[in-house]
């Protein structure tokens, strides 16, 4: 019986040293598979972070490529909007060319028909009553063209194409305006005396030296007002029959007789836009150096 029940300890005791080493190795098998997990989960973390950083890159990336997209398409806008607006100044140009083309040849056919018509009238007319020439008809109309070129000159930019032709057709128009025969007084006819004078027993002197009075008629000085930028020969002369005939007189205009001159030579403001009485005086500084 004792030994009965030594061998049933001894059973019991060697099971539950079994068991225990069963469980013991379950135990870290456990511990391994749950270590070999925890690593492989902070793997996949790491990749999960890495990935995620570069997603956040990109989608940084892809912020700084919408906002230069947008200042393009902005850009863009803004360059489309100038289009249009030089697309319409260029329209108004050629508006402008074609309207000034017309006034040209509206003019023109006014002064070949006037040049036909005084051709017409100069066979009729008596040779005592000279007809009128048809190129003074014509001044007034040339006159009122040469304002509005300036008028359109004065708006549209400089280096424009129809700017270029306006004053192509301006000068053609100044350099007819100084072509223009000047308007001549009548010559009377003199009677010849019926009786031939006596003869002179005194023999006429080869010259005569003059005097005072005639020192006095003398035309006074004049200066080449063309050096002026902006006047040319016709203003020459209207400036002359004003009573401007030096660079003197010019730089020492004041400004009521400013505005005098721009009334009578139908050139509103020329006289400051051009700067003639500064050129004027440059002028004369230069010669008195």
């Amino acid at each position: 019986m004792l030994w009965f029940l030594v061998g049933l300890v001894a059973g019991v005791v060697g099971a539950g040293l079994v068991l225990q080493r069963l469980c013991d190795r379950r135990v870290s098998e456990t511990e391994e598979r749950v270590a070999a997990e925890l690593a492989r989960a902070r793997a996949e973390a790491r990749d999960a972070d890495q990935a995620h950083a570069e997603t956040k890159q990109q989608l940084l990336a892809l912020q700084l490529r919408f906002q230069s997209l947008e200042a393009e398409l902005e850009r863009t806008q803004k360059e489309a909007t100038a289009a249009r607006h030089r697309l319409a100044s260029q329209e108004d140009l050629e508006r402008a060319l074609r309207e000034a083309q017309a006034t040209i040849a509206r003019l023109e056919g006014e002064l070949s028909a006037l040049r036909a018509g005084s051709s017409a009238r100069a066979a009729s007319e008596s040779p005592a009553q000279p007809p009128p020439s048809p190129a003074r008809s014509a001044e007034p109309a040339m006159r009122a063209e040469l304002r509005a070129l300036e008028a359109k000159l004065a708006m549209l930019p400089a280096g424009s194409s129809a700017a270029a032709l306006l004053k192509q057709r301006r000068a053609e128009l100044v350099a007819k305006l100084a072509e223009l025969p000047q308007p001549v007084e009548p010559h009377l006819p003199v009677e010849r005396e019926e009786h031939p004078p006596a003869p002179r027993s005194e023999p006429l002197p080869t010259a005569i030296a003059p005097g005072p009075a005639a020192q006095g008629d003398a035309p006074p000085p004049r200066d080449d007002l063309k050096l002026i930028k902006g006047i040319g020969p016709v203003l020459e002369r209207r400036l002359n029959e004003l009573g401007i005939r030096t660079l003197a007189d010019l730089a020492a205009l004041s400004p009521e007789r400013v505005k005098e001159i721009d009334a009578a030579i139908d050139f509103p403001g020329r006289v400051e836009r051009e700067r003639w009485i500064e050129q004027a005086k440059e002028l004369l500084a230069r010669r008195s150096e």
